[in-house]
């Protein structure tokens, strides 16, 4: 499976078409009030707080602008292009400003950031522009939104600038874009990147080229496509043999794309870890794409390192081709990466060594439980002979377990009342049931809580944690494996007794044990309580009314075991112990 990809070169145009103003660069300093009165032919106001960019303007080197907490709006005319060489100011706006072009025209306007160190955008939506090129701009972009580009949105030359927290979506081509004859090291860090690309060009969302001595970093982003069946996720290029490119690639999403992640050329070296490359499967044609993670080595300077991956739902899972220095797990540092469902044509591919090196991928789990399940879906020097060969022994196993089960206030604010309710942690006991204990006679909002679940990489829980739950009764919930191996847990609330507000908890079972097919309970109250009787698998078996004293309750339809009781009025409930001989 060889994949030709191709990479478009930035080119940095200036726009000389319309009348511009070019400020003194005398050391002033501007807000967008001062501005419009300094530059009353290039910047205009329509009304308070709200302005009009109507000419090319120009910061000069040593002058500031500060886009001011009170500015609201800037629209800028068809074909005007902002230039900063000085510096661009917004790390004191806590609310968007909104800088927009004309959304009717098909040429919109340009941002330039030329030797402009240390400006930044905080805060800014822009929409409606043709592009925002940064050149020997070391710059911050924090909080910010940018949609509806004609081009790429963020392109960079000879600079490192910092990415973090923005939103970018449904732009014509790429969010984010490097030149190929230059270098840099962004660092792009928890942006969400969604259905961008949308001109269905050949282009990932991120595209870049060649690095330098430093780290470029791609931590923690979502890269989701949505539209266009031409929109990678993330390239990392080096076709020029130039400089040395050093990648760590770390907690992102990568999803929805024709691609995942690929790397080509010379000199790169990236630490791929804790990823998630999900459904990249939009290329329809298999041969030309579809891959998870893609390393294509013009030499054997190409390398990456894999760790706790989980790759799935792609056309390829790992695709190495040519020359490579592909790490996916060692005897000594297993990959544990989580591999499954990819595959096309009928046929599963989670990893293609379509290359002329070895590789090492130890300990990872390839969506089966045993070695020969593996080899099928692994394509190595065994099925040809001029592959190089994969060393996947020991393979690892996953199992279908919930490794810790919580509640917690960020995602449950029912919990917030009593005050004395927080986060609620679960204890997790052989018999796979998950008991939280509540003390009090007054109950939180336990009728539509979303847990927080930690489980092995891999593994599925249903119903998922995204949907809320009513745990006044038991709920099971069900791990399982993609080699379709199971395991049911039930998650029960219990009250203790000792809180003499609640009447309930005066309430006994007698005999208990139960030896002699029935007990009684006691309803201490003048009202109609509602109990039911649960097994261990959290299945309600039994269930009635209990009038106001004496109750008894028949066990000879119950086999002998450990069962649960419940009790309720109204708002508050205990739970009862109750083992039956």
């Amino acid at each position: 499976m060889k994949r030709i990809i191709y990479f478009l070169v930035i080119l940095f145009a200036v726009n000389q078409s319309v009348a511009q103003w070019v400020s003194p660069g005398t050391g002033l300093s501007y807000t967008m009030e001062t501005l419009r009165l300094a530059a009353p032919s290039a910047v205009q106001s329509t009304i308070s707080h709200h302005y009009v960019i109507l000419q090319n303007l120009t910061l000069s080197a040593g002058d500031t602008l500060t886009l001011e907490s009170s500015a609201e709006t800037v629209n800028v005319a068809n074909g005007v292009t902002l230039t900063v060489h000085g510096t661009l100011l917004t790390a004191d706006r806590t609310q968007q400003l909104v800088i927009q072009g004309d959304s009717t025209q098909n040429s919109y306007f340009e941002f330039r950031f030329e030797d402009a160190t240390p400006s930044n955008l905080s805060h800014i939506h822009i929409q409606y522009c043709d592009g925002i090129k940064l050149i020997n701009s070391d710059m911050v972009i924090d909080s910010c939104e940018f949609d509806h580009f004609s081009n790429h949105v963020v392109s960079y030359m000879n600079c490192h600038p910092v990415i973090q927290n923005s939103f970018f979506h449904d732009n014509q081509v790429c969010a984010i874009q490097s030149a190929l004859n230059t270098d840099g090291c962004p660092r792009i860090i928890n942006n969400v990147l969604y259905n961008n690309v949308l001109a269905n060009t050949n282009n990932p969302q991120i595209n870049i080229g060649p690095g330098t001595t430093d780290t470029i970093f791609i931590i923690g982003n979502r890269i989701e496509g949505v539209a266009s069946t031409m929109s990678g996720g993330i390239a990392i290029t080096n076709l020029t043999n130039t400089g040395i490119t050093k990648v760590l690639l770390q907690d992102n999403v990568i999803a929805h794309n024709r691609y995942g992640y690929t790397q080509m050329g010379y000199r790169i070296s990236s630490e791929i870890f804790d990823n998630q490359f999900i459904e990249n499967d939009l290329e329809v044609t298999p041969n030309n794409g579809g891959s998870g993670i893609s390393i294509y080595g013009y030499e054997n300077t190409c390398a990456a390192k894999l760790r706790r991956n989980l790759i799935t739902g792609n056309l390829w899972g790992v695709t190495a081709i040519n020359y490579h220095n592909v790490d996916m797990g060692t005897a000594e540092d297993p990959g544990y990466n989580v591999l499954y469902g990819n595959g096309n044509g009928g046929v599963d591919y989670e990893l293609y060594n379509n290359a002329f090196s070895n590789m090492n991928a130890v300990g990872n789990y390839w969506g089966c439980d045993n070695d020969a399940a593996a080899e099928a879906v692994i394509f190595h020097q065994a099925d040809n002979a001029s592959y190089g060969l994969v060393n996947y022994l020991p393979i690892n196993v996953i199992e279908p377990e919930i490794l810790s089960f919580d509640f917690f206030l960020e995602n449950n604010p029912g919990l917030a009342y009593p005050e004395y309710y927080n986060n609620l942690y679960g204890t997790i006991t052989p018999d796979d049931s998950i008991l939280f204990h509540i003390y009090g006679c007054v109950l939180p909002d336990i009728t539509n809580l979303k847990p927080t679940i930690v489980k092995p990489l891999g593994v599925t829980i249903s119903p998922s944690e995204n949907e809320g739950q009513n745990f006044y009764y038991p709920v099971t919930y069900t791990a399982s494996t993609p080699h379709q191996t199971f395991r049911e847990y039930v998650v029960y609330f219990i009250i203790e007794a000792g809180i003499p507000d609640n009447v309930l908890t005066k309430i006994n079972l007698a005999p208990n044990p139960v030896t002699q097919g029935y007990f009684t309970l006691e309803n201490p109250t003048e009202e109609m309580l509602q109990w039911r009787i649960y097994n261990a698998t959290g299945q309600c078996v039994m269930f009635g009314e209990a009038q106001s004293g004496t109750n008894r309750i028949s066990t000879k339809m119950l086999k002998s075991g450990t069962y649960l009781v419940y009790i309720q009025k109204d708002n508050m409930f205990v739970t009862k112990k109750l083992i039956v001989r």
